[in-house]
């Protein structure tokens, strides 16, 4: 069996979900459910299908219920639209038809949740992706380092899909956005208190310029979330991870950097900046991956570009880091 929650498991056979009703996100999937289940014709239907092979045509459920199928229709739609079961289509000797199978196994549904009813408590997890894992990048220049090369093409992008980007301890660019996913299991199987973005950044001028500024945006799953000032590129003094080889008259470190959305908005380095976009709004449980873009506006004041440090370059021994924060309950 597979528990879920605030999750979509429409397409999980097997799957139990539990909604819990002080989550306003739950209510609707409740709604659906109890509507589903609160008619006498869609628990026969739903009995008749624990019936082996559990795979029944739309005619064969006709013949077997004894009701038109206009109506068997009518009732499977919303069976399907609360999750206890799936409508495929199918070729055959008679053409394509509609087949109906058993999804959902079981549902939890809580009422009263209070803390004086429920221990929760709150875990972290942490995904990590290399600087050069990026699966987009969108700009007219793209350079990268790994702990041995460099890969410098002036003007261009040329090396931007390079297989050696996967090794890549730096990347910079002076104009563009790039894109990293990943997976959102944690989102899916828990319900999140704040997800949290960070790595090492800092604006990407000729050689180096501490006062050189970079207006970066971030999106969320394609919402906009916050526009940084990043304040300069630092080159004053070498970076502490820095391989030998790498000239000191090149960009040397960054800032550490951490973007959070959470219940109540966003906030940078651990100060709020604004509400307007909130944890729910981002769908963190939908689809497979959480896309995680950031990088100039074509409106940006300060187009500055960015260096993007990993864990051999720079000041800070990490990658790029996102860390789901969620609650667990001790009942």
């Amino acid at each position: 069996m597979k528990f879920y929650k605030n999750n979509n498991y429409a397409q999980d056979p097997g799957a139990i979900v539990t909604l819990d009703f002080l989550d306003a996100g739950d209510r609707e999937k409740m709604l659906k459910l109890c509507n589903a289940l609160g008619n006498p014709v869609r628990m026969n239907i739903l009995e008749y299908m624990q019936r082996e092979p559990r795979v029944f045509s739309v005619a064969s459920l006709v013949k077997a219920l004894g009701i038109p199928a206009t109506t068997l229709l009518f009732h499977l739609e919303k069976m399907r639209d609360a999750g206890l079961c799936n409508i495929i289509y199918k070729d055959t000797n008679r053409g394509a038809q509609r087949f109906v199978t058993r999804n959902l196994h079981g549902a939890d549904l809580r009422f009263y949740l209070h803390s004086d009813l429920r221990r929760e408590s709150v875990n972290t997890e942490t995904y990590s992706l290399g600087v050069g894992q990026f699966s987009d990048f969108v700009g007219d220049t793209f350079n990268f380092c790994t702990a041995a090369n460099a890969y410098h093409a002036p003007n261009n992008n040329m090396f931007c899909y390079l297989p050696e980007r996967f090794g890549a301890q730096l990347v910079y660019t002076d104009k563009g956005r790039i894109t990293y996913r990943f997976g959102n299991l944690p989102a899916k199987l828990n319900k999140m208190k704040e997800l949290s973005l960070s790595f090492e950044i800092c604006s990407e001028a000729p050689y180096f310029d501490n006062n050189y500024k970079s207006d970066i945006t971030f999106w969320i799953n394609g919402k906009e979330i916050v526009t940084y000032t990043c304040p300069g590129d630092f080159g004053d003094r070498r970076g502490r991870l820095n391989p030998d080889w790498w000239s000191s008259s090149n960009t040397q470190y960054g800032q550490l950097l951490t973007v959070a959305v959470n219940e109540n908005g966003i906030n940078i380095n651990g100060s709020n900046v604004s509400s307007a976009v909130k944890l729910e709004d981002l769908k963190l449980a939908d689809g497979n991956y959480i896309e995680i873009t950031f990088g100039n506006k074509d409106t940006a004041l300060n187009p500055g570009g960015f260096n993007i440090f990993g864990k051999l370059f720079g000041d800070h021994p990490q990658d790029i880091d996102l860390t789901f924060c969620y609650y667990t309950s001790d009942k």
